[in-house]
């Protein structure tokens, strides 16, 4: 064996190793550089999908039964969040012939990892992965040691492998799995699926047809790789990919853990390439599978998962059919108008169940329930679909909520974006909202809209919309109105954004308690973007694990943002790996200040309640205010059991009012005065806090005989003031508004 030094960038992975004399030529480095990279989880929650993708990168080495593998690793950047790369033998989903897979953190230094006796073993992945919000830093160098029983397993790369050196690999290597990737893709199979199917192909041609499968369905989900807003960028090349696998399950299927998994009888369709409809591999299972890895669940209606899902489906057969593709044939619609739509309206249900849909209709339910989704493409063209998802990331809906929020947002959302008022087009399908306080909301939301004619009655009457098919978009004598232009928003804002933490420092009252499963002890655990991890306060008057808590402390964090920010909610996040209540804070203040002096902060709320039965309490503050300093006081707890109150993380950010998408709330008390410091000092700045809908009213000093002695507009939020006048007591008053509001001012 001879050894050779190289340095080469493998389809997102920098690798250097050895190569071997042997005829293959793809190269299966032992000596693997490994970047982190965002996590499946962190890039399903930017796409705002309900998918997780893959986000181990292969290696091309197997481990048998048995067997070990050992490995050296090498940090060179540490990780900001602390993360460590991790090693997994076997594949995500396949589970043929008793495979499973086995996942170990790694640490600094000698690794050793043995397959289980009671699995066949399987392929062997890397990862370093961050779901946090700061960006990856961290790097690593993996060794495999020359104690290491792995073996090469037929690995075809794409852009590298030949179809020689693939069959080359899969007549010298012997290994049960056989793995195919590139930069978008990775495609497991047992040795004999891959013998029968992919050994006689182009192997390149195939993946490229899987390529142009997953670049449709990305670009009719809205996203461009040139758009100024990476939040609508397709995944990073090479990092996170779309798996496909070979697995026991009756069906093909995606699984929300990151795979589509295809049975024995499905196995030809996902190794060879495409056909037309009707020649032996049609696209339409792949495109509907790795479609359910792109449905976005914020209008994801009740029984509508086997029908939005091909949206993305219809987009891939089309393109190899032709412009003139049409997928329910005017039969079907025909069946559908004298069965479903010929109900009394009030009868009609998108969520009948399948039974009684089939019974009703004759045929499928889910065909039944896929026409308005393909009749919002015949009436608006494929730029609907494309801002509906665009709408969703901006608005970072990654999840759906009741099933009637989810219909409250799709009429909604649909409204905006065609500009058209589509209540009555979705009740002639069976959507519609029943609960009251939304309907009162869509109420208000359609009337507000049909005044400013943002959004307009559609042009046709409904039963002229109602008769457009596939078959009449592409008719020699399609109505010349057709498509509807668009006129609605391309673009929206989020409805809530949480402040980004990079840069934040933290400090608390008391040092943490140590835990092996929570870490316990560091405060960056506080804002870490990690929920895994918690920093535990001792009670006052306990000890436990080491540190003691004085019986009169208070439990309390201060933040420094480093800059002045704005914010009108916070997010609370109790551990959640343990929900016992005596371990959560049940009251807590929050307090500002702009100079991190402890005399300078000010109230923002005092003594709010978390509701210690769910994890995550998210608490609006009744105005918007802005600080570079934030103290947050644990004022409640249970002192009857426990002896820590553990955090796992804590958030500071802004809901948007500019939309009404959201249910009307109740509305919040006028803010009142904050003077700081008070007492001020003549000549010398102190600031004065009310809210923003303060702006514009006068903001005036008097004298105790009623004399004014000082005046001026508030421009912000949070007002400086500097003014020169005798020591004594003052009165500071807001007028113009519907509230006057007055506070006593000290001045020395």
């Amino acid at each position: 064996m001879k050894n050779k030094s190289f340095l080469i960038l493998l389809l997102g992975l920098m690798i250097a190793g050895k190569t071997f004399a042997v005829d293959i030529v793809t190269p299966y480095p032992d000596t693997i550089l490994l970047k982190q990279i965002n996590g499946a989880e962190k890039e399903r929650l930017r796409l705002c999908q309900g998918h997780r993708k893959f986000d181990q990168q292969p290696t091309g080495f197997y481990l048998d039964r048995g067997k070990k593998v050992v490995v050296k690793v090498e940090i060179l950047t540490p990780a900001l969040d602390g993360s460590m790369p991790e090693l997994t033998v076997g594949t995500l989903g396949f589970n043929v012939a008793g495979r499973a897979k086995k996942t170990v953190a790694l640490k600094e230094g000698i690794n050793t990892i043995v397959a289980d006796q009671d699995t066949l073993g399987g392929l062997i992945y890397l990862s370093f992965t961050t779901n946090a919000k700061r960006a990856p830093q961290g790097e690593a160098r993996i060794i495999f040691t020359e104690e290491s029983e792995q073996v090469r397993a037929p690995h075809y790369i794409y852009g590298v492998t030949t179809v020689a050196d693939f069959r080359n690999m899969l007549d010298t290597y012997p290994t049960p799995d056989v793995i195919f990737h590139s930069d978008y893709v990775i495609v497991c199979a047992t040795r004999e699926a891959a013998t029968q199917y992919s050994r006689g192909i182009n192997q390149k041609k195939w993946l490229d047809g899987l390529h142009t499968l997953l670049a449709l369905e990305d670009t009719i989900s809205g996203m461009d790789n040139n758009d100024p807003n990476p939040i609508h960028h397709r995944m990073n090349i090479g990092e996170i990919r779309f798996l496909l696998t070979e697995n026991t399950s009756g069906n093909p299927h995606a699984n929300t853990a990151g795979y589509t998994g295809y049975p024995h009888g499905s196995i030809r369709r996902y190794l060879t390439e495409f056909t037309q409809p009707g020649g032996g591999n049609d696209i339409w299972m792949l495109g509907h599978e790795l479609g359910h890895q792109h449905q976005q669940p914020a209008y994801q209606i009740n029984l509508a998962t086997e029908s939005t899902v091909n949206i993305y489906t219809f987009v891939v057969e089309r393109n190899i059919v032709g412009p003139d593709y049409v997928r329910t044939s005017n039969a079907t619609w025909t069946k559908v108008r004298s069965t479903y739509l010929a109900q009394p309206v009030e009868n009609r249900k998108y969520d009948t169940n399948d039974t009684d849909m089939k019974a009703l209709v004759g045929i499928d339910g889910n065909e039944v329930r896929f026409l308005v989704w393909e009749q919002l493409f015949c009436l608006f063209g494929d730029s609907f679909y494309k801002t509906l998802h665009r709408v969703v990331r901006e608005e970072k809906i990654s999840s759906g909520g009741t099933s009637d929020e989810r219909i409250f947002y799709l009429i909604w959302k649909a409204s905006q974006i065609s500009g058209y008022d589509l209540r009555e087009y979705f009740n002639q399908w069976g959507i519609r909202v029943t609960g009251t306080l939304l309907k009162r909301q869509q109420e208000t939301n359609f009337m507000q809209a049909l005044a400013s004619t943002k959004i307009i009655p559609l042009p046709q009457s409904i039963e002229t919309i109602l008769s457009i098919t596939g078959a009449t978009t592409v008719s020699a004598t399609k109505p010349s109105w057709l498509p509807l232009p668009i006129r609605g928003i391309t673009s929206s804002a989020p409805a809530e954004e949480a402040l980004e933490k990079t840069n934040w420092t933290i400090t608390t009252s008391i040092n943490g308690v140590p835990d092996t499963v929570i870490g316990g002890d560091s405060e960056n655990y506080i804002i870490d973007d990690n929920r895994v991890n918690a920093f535990a306060f001792i009670k006052p008057g306990l000890t436990y694990g080491g540190v003691s808590g004085p019986a009169g402390y208070i439990p309390s964090f201060t933040i420094n943002l480093h800059q002045p920010e704005s914010f009108n909610y916070f997010t609370w996040h109790h551990r959640s790996s343990n929900t016992y209540p005596y371990l959560r804070a049940n009251k807590v203040s929050l307090y500002g200040s702009h100079t991190g002096n402890e005399n300078d902060f000010v109230p923002v709320q005092e003594n709010l309640v978390l509701d210690v039965t769910k994890n995550d309490v998210q608490v609006e503050l009744p105005a918007t205010v802005t600080y570079q300093y934030v103290k947050v006081v644990i004022t409640g707890w249970d002192t009857s059991s426990g002896s820590t109150i553990q955090v796992s993380e804590f958030d500071l950010g802004i809901i948007n009012k500019g939309d009404e998408t959201a249910i009307s709330s109740i509305k919040k008390p006028q803010a009142a005065i904050h003077v700081y410091p008070n007492p001020a000092h003549s000549g010398q700045t102190f600031y004065v806090q009310t809210g923003d809908e303060r702006k514009g009213d006068k903001l005036a000093i008097y004298s105790l005989t009623g004399q004014k002695v000082w005046e001026q507009i508030l421009v912000e939020s949070v007002n400086a003031v500097n003014v020169s006048v005798p020591a004594g007591i003052y009165l500071l008053k807001i007028g113009g508004g519907v509230h006057p509001l007055t506070t006593k001012l000290l001045m020395n």
